[in-house]
Protein backbone atom coordinates (compact mmCIF):
# COMPACT_ATOMS: atom_id res chain seq x y z
CA UNK A 1 0.00 0.00 0.00
CA UNK A 2 1.61 3.47 -0.91
CA UNK A 3 1.94 5.69 2.35
CA UNK A 4 -0.30 8.52 2.95
CA UNK A 5 1.88 10.43 4.30
CA UNK A 6 5.18 10.28 1.98
CA UNK A 7 6.91 13.06 0.39
CA UNK A 8 7.60 12.14 -3.15
CA UNK A 9 10.45 14.67 -4.49
CA UNK A 10 11.59 14.93 -7.88
CA UNK A 11 14.44 13.91 -9.81
CA UNK A 12 15.26 15.88 -13.13
CA UNK A 13 17.86 14.52 -15.46
CA UNK A 14 18.82 16.75 -18.55
CA UNK A 15 21.01 17.16 -21.14
CA UNK A 16 22.17 19.48 -23.92
CA UNK A 17 24.42 19.49 -26.87
CA UNK A 18 25.40 22.05 -29.03
CA UNK A 19 27.71 21.86 -32.78
CA UNK A 20 28.89 24.68 -35.00
CA UNK A 21 31.16 25.22 -37.25
CA UNK A 22 34.28 27.66 -36.15
CA UNK A 23 37.43 28.11 -35.52
CA UNK A 24 38.76 25.80 -32.95
CA UNK A 25 39.91 27.81 -30.10
CA UNK A 26 40.67 25.13 -27.21
CA UNK A 27 41.65 21.50 -26.41
CA UNK A 28 40.37 19.43 -23.95
CA UNK A 29 39.22 15.70 -23.41
CA UNK A 30 36.67 13.93 -20.84
CA UNK A 31 38.23 12.73 -17.67
CA UNK A 32 39.81 9.33 -18.29
CA UNK A 33 40.03 9.22 -14.34
CA UNK A 34 37.11 9.87 -11.35
CA UNK A 35 37.30 13.16 -10.73
CA UNK A 36 34.50 16.11 -9.37
CA UNK A 37 33.52 19.14 -11.32
CA UNK A 38 34.11 22.16 -9.87
CA UNK A 39 34.15 25.11 -12.45
CA UNK A 40 32.65 28.31 -11.46
CA UNK A 41 28.96 28.73 -12.86
CA UNK A 42 28.53 32.08 -14.69
CA UNK A 43 26.09 33.45 -12.55
CA UNK A 44 27.53 34.75 -10.08
CA UNK A 45 26.32 32.86 -7.27
CA UNK A 46 28.29 31.36 -5.09
CA UNK A 47 29.54 27.94 -5.91
CA UNK A 48 28.48 24.89 -4.54
CA UNK A 49 29.95 22.07 -2.44
CA UNK A 50 30.71 19.49 -4.54
CA UNK A 51 31.18 15.58 -2.70
CA UNK A 52 33.32 13.69 -4.48
CA UNK A 53 35.03 9.94 -3.73
CA UNK A 54 38.46 8.65 -4.88
CA UNK A 55 37.86 5.64 -7.33
CA UNK A 56 39.43 4.99 -10.51
CA UNK A 57 37.94 4.90 -13.83
CA UNK A 58 36.21 1.47 -14.55
CA UNK A 59 37.94 -0.74 -17.51
CA UNK A 60 36.93 0.23 -20.93
CA UNK A 61 33.87 -2.00 -22.40
CA UNK A 62 34.91 -3.65 -25.42
CA UNK A 63 34.89 -1.14 -28.48
CA UNK A 64 32.45 -2.72 -30.81
CA UNK A 65 29.96 -3.40 -27.34
CA UNK A 66 30.11 0.02 -26.43
CA UNK A 67 29.64 1.50 -30.22
CA UNK A 68 26.49 -1.49 -30.76
CA UNK A 69 25.24 -0.12 -27.41
CA UNK A 70 24.90 3.38 -27.79
CA UNK A 71 23.84 2.96 -31.81
CA UNK A 72 21.26 1.04 -30.93
CA UNK A 73 19.76 3.26 -27.93
CA UNK A 74 20.31 6.55 -29.83
CA UNK A 75 18.49 5.26 -33.04
CA UNK A 76 15.68 4.00 -30.82
CA UNK A 77 15.48 7.42 -28.85
CA UNK A 78 15.55 9.08 -32.17
CA UNK A 79 12.36 7.51 -33.57
CA UNK A 80 10.58 7.20 -30.33
CA UNK A 81 10.57 11.41 -29.47
CA UNK A 82 7.19 12.04 -31.05
CA UNK A 83 8.69 16.04 -31.33
CA UNK A 84 10.73 14.63 -33.70
CA UNK A 85 9.06 15.18 -37.25
CA UNK A 86 10.42 12.83 -40.03
CA UNK A 87 10.20 16.31 -41.93
CA UNK A 88 12.21 18.41 -39.78
CA UNK A 89 15.93 19.13 -39.56
CA UNK A 90 16.90 17.78 -35.63
CA UNK A 91 19.46 16.22 -33.44
CA UNK A 92 19.76 14.51 -30.64
CA UNK A 93 23.27 13.23 -28.47
CA UNK A 94 23.11 9.62 -27.76
CA UNK A 95 26.31 10.40 -25.80
CA UNK A 96 24.75 12.94 -23.64
CA UNK A 97 21.37 11.38 -23.24
CA UNK A 98 23.08 7.75 -22.36
CA UNK A 99 25.51 9.16 -19.82
CA UNK A 100 22.58 10.69 -18.14
CA UNK A 101 20.26 7.84 -17.77
CA UNK A 102 23.31 5.54 -17.22
CA UNK A 103 23.75 7.88 -13.88
CA UNK A 104 20.44 7.33 -13.00
CA UNK A 105 20.35 3.89 -13.36
CA UNK A 106 23.71 3.40 -11.19
CA UNK A 107 21.24 4.48 -8.06
CA UNK A 108 17.89 2.35 -9.44
CA UNK A 109 16.82 -1.14 -7.83
CA UNK A 110 13.87 -3.24 -8.39
CA UNK A 111 12.01 -2.96 -11.75
CA UNK A 112 12.82 0.59 -11.87
CA UNK A 113 16.27 -0.93 -12.51
CA UNK A 114 15.28 -3.34 -14.51
CA UNK A 115 13.56 -0.66 -17.32
CA UNK A 116 16.54 1.03 -17.71
CA UNK A 117 18.40 -1.74 -18.37
CA UNK A 118 16.02 -2.88 -21.35
CA UNK A 119 16.17 0.03 -22.54
CA UNK A 120 19.76 1.55 -21.93
CA UNK A 121 21.39 -2.18 -22.49
CA UNK A 122 23.52 -4.42 -20.40
CA UNK A 123 23.56 -4.00 -16.55
CA UNK A 124 24.69 -0.69 -14.27
CA UNK A 125 28.02 -2.11 -14.66
CA UNK A 126 27.80 -2.53 -18.52
CA UNK A 127 26.59 0.96 -18.86
CA UNK A 128 29.45 2.60 -17.01
CA UNK A 129 32.02 0.50 -18.51
CA UNK A 130 30.13 1.62 -22.12
CA UNK A 131 31.14 5.75 -21.30
CA UNK A 132 34.45 4.65 -19.86
CA UNK A 133 35.42 2.96 -23.39
CA UNK A 134 33.72 6.11 -25.36
CA UNK A 135 35.61 8.92 -22.92
CA UNK A 136 38.75 7.14 -23.76
CA UNK A 137 38.40 6.64 -27.43
CA UNK A 138 37.27 10.14 -27.81
CA UNK A 139 40.46 11.69 -25.63
CA UNK A 140 42.75 9.69 -27.83
CA UNK A 141 40.97 11.29 -31.07
CA UNK A 142 41.97 14.35 -29.31
CA UNK A 143 45.36 13.94 -28.25
CA UNK A 144 46.07 12.64 -31.78
CA UNK A 145 44.38 16.22 -33.10
CA UNK A 146 46.52 18.10 -30.58
CA UNK A 147 49.81 16.18 -31.72
CA UNK A 148 48.76 16.49 -35.29
CA UNK A 149 48.12 20.73 -35.42
CA UNK A 150 52.10 20.71 -33.14
CA UNK A 151 52.27 24.40 -32.29
CA UNK A 152 49.37 25.68 -34.25
CA UNK A 153 46.15 26.47 -33.17
CA UNK A 154 44.01 22.85 -31.96
CA UNK A 155 41.93 21.39 -34.22
CA UNK A 156 40.01 19.83 -32.16
CA UNK A 157 38.06 20.32 -28.88
CA UNK A 158 35.97 17.87 -26.80
CA UNK A 159 35.12 19.01 -23.42
CA UNK A 160 32.37 16.63 -21.47
CA UNK A 161 31.28 16.45 -18.08
CA UNK A 162 29.19 14.67 -15.55
CA UNK A 163 27.06 16.01 -13.16
CA UNK A 164 25.05 15.63 -10.42
CA UNK A 165 22.99 18.39 -8.23
CA UNK A 166 21.79 17.33 -5.10
CA UNK A 167 19.60 19.65 -2.15
CA UNK A 168 21.66 20.17 0.53
CA UNK A 169 19.36 18.15 2.90
CA UNK A 170 19.43 15.02 0.76
CA UNK A 171 21.91 12.53 2.35
CA UNK A 172 23.51 11.09 -0.84
CA UNK A 173 24.52 7.03 -0.30
CA UNK A 174 28.54 6.97 -0.20
CA UNK A 175 28.10 3.80 -2.19
CA UNK A 176 25.97 5.97 -5.21
CA UNK A 177 29.25 8.86 -5.20
CA UNK A 178 31.48 5.77 -5.61
CA UNK A 179 29.36 4.47 -8.72
CA UNK A 180 29.49 8.18 -9.76
CA UNK A 181 32.56 8.62 -9.78
CA UNK A 182 33.95 5.12 -11.34
CA UNK A 183 31.75 5.03 -13.99
CA UNK A 184 31.36 8.65 -14.84
CA UNK A 185 33.98 10.64 -13.16
CA UNK A 186 31.59 12.37 -11.70
CA UNK A 187 30.45 14.52 -8.03
CA UNK A 188 27.77 15.97 -6.41
CA UNK A 189 27.21 19.51 -6.24
CA UNK A 190 24.74 20.28 -2.90
CA UNK A 191 22.84 23.11 -4.05
CA UNK A 192 18.86 24.57 -2.15
CA UNK A 193 16.59 23.12 -4.32
CA UNK A 194 14.58 23.47 -1.49
CA UNK A 195 14.65 27.41 -1.15
CA UNK A 196 16.01 28.83 -3.17
CA UNK A 197 15.15 25.91 -6.58
CA UNK A 198 15.56 29.78 -8.72
CA UNK A 199 18.84 29.97 -7.38
CA UNK A 200 19.85 26.05 -7.66
CA UNK A 201 18.60 26.66 -11.56
CA UNK A 202 20.74 28.97 -12.29
CA UNK A 203 23.67 27.72 -11.29
CA UNK A 204 23.15 24.62 -13.45
CA UNK A 205 22.10 26.51 -16.50
CA UNK A 206 25.65 28.58 -15.58
CA UNK A 207 27.32 24.95 -15.50
CA UNK A 208 25.98 23.75 -18.60
CA UNK A 209 26.30 27.44 -20.12
CA UNK A 210 30.05 26.69 -19.56
CA UNK A 211 30.55 23.47 -20.68
CA UNK A 212 29.16 23.98 -23.85
CA UNK A 213 30.61 27.26 -24.67
CA UNK A 214 27.80 29.28 -24.81
CA UNK A 215 25.76 27.71 -26.89
CA UNK A 216 23.02 26.25 -24.61
CA UNK A 217 22.62 29.10 -22.23
CA UNK A 218 19.65 28.09 -20.63
CA UNK A 219 18.75 23.94 -20.35
CA UNK A 220 16.28 23.98 -18.23
CA UNK A 221 13.45 26.79 -17.88
CA UNK A 222 11.48 28.42 -14.80
CA UNK A 223 9.27 25.61 -14.68
CA UNK A 224 11.77 22.80 -14.39
CA UNK A 225 12.92 23.34 -10.99
CA UNK A 226 10.52 23.62 -7.90
CA UNK A 227 11.09 23.72 -4.62
CA UNK A 228 10.08 19.88 -4.47
CA UNK A 229 13.07 18.67 -6.41
CA UNK A 230 15.74 17.07 -4.87
CA UNK A 231 18.36 16.16 -7.48
CA UNK A 232 19.46 16.55 -10.75
CA UNK A 233 21.75 14.58 -13.07
CA UNK A 234 23.20 16.38 -16.23
CA UNK A 235 25.58 15.37 -18.68
CA UNK A 236 27.20 18.26 -21.18
CA UNK A 237 29.33 17.74 -24.05
CA UNK A 238 30.41 20.12 -26.66
CA UNK A 239 32.53 19.85 -29.84
CA UNK A 240 33.94 21.61 -32.10
CA UNK A 241 36.52 20.03 -34.83
CA UNK A 242 37.72 20.67 -38.31
CA UNK A 243 37.33 18.55 -41.27
CA UNK A 244 40.61 16.81 -42.26
CA UNK A 245 41.02 18.56 -45.96
CA UNK A 246 38.60 22.10 -45.51
CA UNK A 247 35.91 22.16 -48.06
CA UNK A 248 35.71 24.71 -50.80
CA UNK A 249 31.70 26.43 -50.44
CA UNK A 250 29.96 26.16 -54.22
CA UNK A 251 29.58 29.26 -55.87
CA UNK A 252 26.24 28.12 -57.28
CA UNK A 253 23.21 26.49 -55.83
CA UNK A 254 22.18 22.91 -56.20
CA UNK A 255 19.17 21.53 -55.99
CA UNK A 256 17.82 19.59 -52.94
CA UNK A 257 14.70 17.12 -52.59
CA UNK A 258 13.75 17.89 -48.97
CA UNK A 259 11.55 14.81 -47.33
CA UNK A 260 8.35 15.99 -47.99
CA UNK A 261 9.27 15.47 -51.69
CA UNK A 262 10.24 19.58 -52.20
CA UNK A 263 13.00 21.05 -54.10
CA UNK A 264 14.80 23.87 -52.74
CA UNK A 265 17.91 26.05 -53.68
CA UNK A 266 20.74 25.35 -51.28
CA UNK A 267 24.45 26.47 -51.08
CA UNK A 268 26.70 23.37 -51.26
CA UNK A 269 30.41 22.06 -50.06
CA UNK A 270 32.55 20.22 -52.32
CA UNK A 271 35.48 18.46 -51.33
CA UNK A 272 38.01 15.72 -52.89
CA UNK A 273 39.63 13.70 -50.75
CA UNK A 274 40.10 9.66 -49.19
CA UNK A 275 37.09 9.26 -47.40
CA UNK A 276 35.09 5.52 -46.29
CA UNK A 277 32.12 4.41 -48.27
CA UNK A 278 29.45 1.85 -47.05
CA UNK A 279 26.33 0.73 -48.38
CA UNK A 280 22.82 -0.90 -47.45
CA UNK A 281 19.75 -2.35 -48.48
CA UNK A 282 18.13 1.30 -49.30
CA UNK A 283 21.27 3.49 -48.66
CA UNK A 284 24.47 4.87 -49.16
CA UNK A 285 26.64 6.40 -46.28
CA UNK A 286 30.57 8.34 -46.95
CA UNK A 287 32.31 8.70 -43.53
CA UNK A 288 33.86 12.41 -43.47
CA UNK A 289 37.29 12.49 -41.17
CA UNK A 290 37.76 15.41 -39.06
CA UNK A 291 41.18 16.14 -38.39
CA UNK A 292 43.76 13.07 -37.26
CA UNK A 293 40.89 10.45 -37.94
CA UNK A 294 39.86 9.72 -34.61
CA UNK A 295 36.57 11.70 -34.82
CA UNK A 296 34.55 11.72 -38.04
CA UNK A 297 31.10 12.54 -39.14
CA UNK A 298 28.74 9.89 -41.28
CA UNK A 299 26.41 11.03 -43.56
CA UNK A 300 23.50 8.23 -44.45
CA UNK A 301 21.86 8.86 -48.18
CA UNK A 302 18.42 7.16 -48.71
CA UNK A 303 17.85 5.98 -52.02
CA UNK A 304 14.81 8.16 -54.14
CA UNK A 305 11.74 7.05 -52.25
CA UNK A 306 13.58 5.40 -49.18
CA UNK A 307 13.92 7.80 -46.90
CA UNK A 308 11.29 6.84 -44.47
CA UNK A 309 12.46 3.18 -44.75
CA UNK A 310 15.57 3.40 -43.59
CA UNK A 311 14.63 6.02 -41.20
CA UNK A 312 12.51 3.39 -39.35
CA UNK A 313 15.80 0.82 -39.55
CA UNK A 314 18.15 3.68 -37.70
CA UNK A 315 19.16 1.66 -35.06
CA UNK A 316 20.71 -1.19 -37.40
CA UNK A 317 21.64 1.04 -39.80
CA UNK A 318 24.11 3.81 -37.69
CA UNK A 319 26.05 0.63 -36.74
CA UNK A 320 26.66 -1.05 -40.13
CA UNK A 321 27.16 3.03 -41.58
CA UNK A 322 30.17 3.80 -39.25
CA UNK A 323 32.09 0.97 -40.69
CA UNK A 324 32.20 2.25 -43.70
CA UNK A 325 33.88 -0.66 -45.37
CA UNK A 326 35.66 1.03 -48.60
CA UNK A 327 38.17 3.85 -48.20
CA UNK A 328 38.99 5.30 -51.56
CA UNK A 329 38.81 9.00 -53.45
CA UNK A 330 35.29 10.72 -53.04
CA UNK A 331 34.38 13.53 -54.96
CA UNK A 332 31.67 14.81 -52.19
CA UNK A 333 28.93 17.27 -52.68
CA UNK A 334 27.14 18.35 -49.31
CA UNK A 335 25.01 21.13 -48.09
CA UNK A 336 25.68 23.28 -44.93
CA UNK A 337 23.31 22.59 -42.33
CA UNK A 338 22.75 23.11 -38.78
CA UNK A 339 19.61 22.17 -36.38
CA UNK A 340 18.72 23.50 -32.72
CA UNK A 341 16.43 20.59 -30.76
CA UNK A 342 14.77 21.28 -27.18
CA UNK A 343 12.47 18.26 -26.31
CA UNK A 344 11.50 16.64 -23.03
CA UNK A 345 12.41 12.75 -23.63
CA UNK A 346 9.76 11.43 -21.10
CA UNK A 347 7.25 10.34 -23.64
CA UNK A 348 9.94 8.66 -25.88
CA UNK A 349 11.60 6.87 -22.69
CA UNK A 350 7.46 5.24 -21.55
CA UNK A 351 7.19 4.37 -25.17
CA UNK A 352 10.20 2.37 -24.45
CA UNK A 353 9.09 0.53 -21.50
CA UNK A 354 10.61 3.14 -18.82
CA UNK A 355 7.77 3.76 -16.73
CA UNK A 356 8.49 3.03 -12.95
CA UNK A 357 11.10 5.91 -13.41
CA UNK A 358 8.58 8.31 -13.59
CA UNK A 359 6.37 7.12 -11.19
CA UNK A 360 6.27 5.12 -7.76
CA UNK A 361 9.97 4.45 -8.94
CA UNK A 362 12.60 2.53 -6.90
CA UNK A 363 16.03 5.54 -6.73
CA UNK A 364 16.97 3.88 -2.94
CA UNK A 365 20.87 3.84 -4.64
CA UNK A 366 20.77 7.16 -4.55
CA UNK A 367 19.03 8.07 -1.22
CA UNK A 368 15.65 7.40 0.96
CA UNK A 369 13.16 4.75 0.79
CA UNK A 370 12.13 3.27 -2.25
CA UNK A 371 9.19 5.75 -3.06
CA UNK A 372 10.58 9.13 -1.98
CA UNK A 373 12.17 9.85 -5.45
CA UNK A 374 10.89 10.01 -9.18
CA UNK A 375 11.87 11.47 -12.29
CA UNK A 376 10.45 14.49 -13.23
CA UNK A 377 11.60 14.71 -16.87
CA UNK A 378 14.33 14.24 -18.72
CA UNK A 379 15.42 17.62 -20.34
CA UNK A 380 17.29 17.36 -23.89
CA UNK A 381 18.68 20.51 -26.21
CA UNK A 382 21.06 19.65 -28.77
CA UNK A 383 22.45 22.25 -31.77
CA UNK A 384 24.61 21.68 -34.84
CA UNK A 385 25.70 23.63 -37.25
CA UNK A 386 28.13 22.37 -40.08
CA UNK A 387 30.35 24.62 -42.51
CA UNK A 388 33.11 24.04 -45.06
CA UNK A 389 35.47 24.63 -41.64
CA UNK A 390 34.15 21.45 -39.94
CA UNK A 391 31.90 21.02 -36.84
CA UNK A 392 30.90 22.80 -33.62
CA UNK A 393 28.32 20.64 -31.26
CA UNK A 394 27.02 20.70 -27.96
CA UNK A 395 24.55 18.43 -25.84
CA UNK A 396 23.21 18.72 -22.75
CA UNK A 397 21.24 16.56 -21.01
CA UNK A 398 19.35 16.41 -17.54
CA UNK A 399 17.68 14.06 -15.59
CA UNK A 400 15.44 15.53 -12.75
CA UNK A 401 13.89 13.77 -9.59
CA UNK A 402 10.95 16.49 -8.72
CA UNK A 403 42.10 4.15 -41.98
CA UNK A 404 44.82 3.92 -45.25
CA UNK A 405 43.31 5.77 -48.61
CA UNK A 406 43.61 3.85 -52.01
CA UNK A 407 44.19 6.24 -54.65
CA UNK A 408 42.11 6.20 -57.47
CA UNK A 409 42.35 8.57 -60.77
CA UNK A 410 38.61 8.94 -60.64
CA UNK A 411 37.19 9.92 -57.52
CA UNK A 412 33.79 8.19 -56.73
CA UNK A 413 31.27 10.90 -56.66
CA UNK A 414 28.62 10.88 -53.54
CA UNK A 415 25.68 13.83 -53.84
CA UNK A 416 24.03 14.63 -50.77
CA UNK A 417 21.25 16.20 -52.83
CA UNK A 418 18.14 14.72 -50.81
CA UNK A 419 17.20 14.54 -47.10
CA UNK A 420 19.65 12.57 -45.34
CA UNK A 421 20.66 11.68 -41.96
CA UNK A 422 24.43 12.13 -40.25
CA UNK A 423 26.26 10.60 -37.06
CA UNK A 424 29.21 12.23 -35.71
CA UNK A 425 31.37 9.51 -33.93
CA UNK A 426 34.65 7.99 -32.67
CA UNK A 427 36.28 5.58 -34.67
CA UNK A 428 37.10 3.19 -32.48
CA UNK A 429 34.24 2.33 -30.98
CA UNK A 430 31.85 4.51 -33.70
CA UNK A 431 29.35 5.22 -30.64
CA UNK A 432 27.37 8.63 -31.99
CA UNK A 433 27.93 11.34 -29.85
CA UNK A 434 25.61 13.37 -32.27
CA UNK A 435 22.53 11.74 -34.20
CA UNK A 436 20.88 13.83 -36.41
CA UNK A 437 18.37 14.66 -39.67
CA UNK A 438 18.76 17.03 -42.32
CA UNK A 439 15.34 16.92 -44.22
CA UNK A 440 15.53 20.46 -45.70
CA UNK A 441 18.51 22.44 -45.39
CA UNK A 442 17.56 25.28 -46.85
Amino acid sequence: MRPSRRTRHALLLACAVPAVPAMIAGCATAPTAAQSTTGQPSTGRQAPQVLSVGAQRVTPAPAARAGGDLSSFGGRVFLADAGISPTSNAAISPYSIYSALAMTRAGAKGETGAQLDRALGGSAKVQGADVTAIDTAVAAAVSAARRESGAKAPQMVVTNANSIWSDRSLPVRKTYLTSLAAGFGAGVHTVDFRHDPAGARGQINGWVKDRTNQLIPQLLGPSAVSSQTRIELVNAIYLKARWAERMTVSSRPHVFTTADGKTQQVTVMTDRSPMSLGAGHGWRSVTIPYTAGGLAMTIVLPEKGRYDAVRRQLPSVLSDATRGTTSTQVQLTLPKFSTNTHTNLVPALTTMGVRALFGRADLSGIAGPPGELKVSSVIHQSVVKVDEFGTQAAAATAVGVAPGAVRQSQPVSFVVDRAFFFVIHDTTTGAPLFLGQVANPA
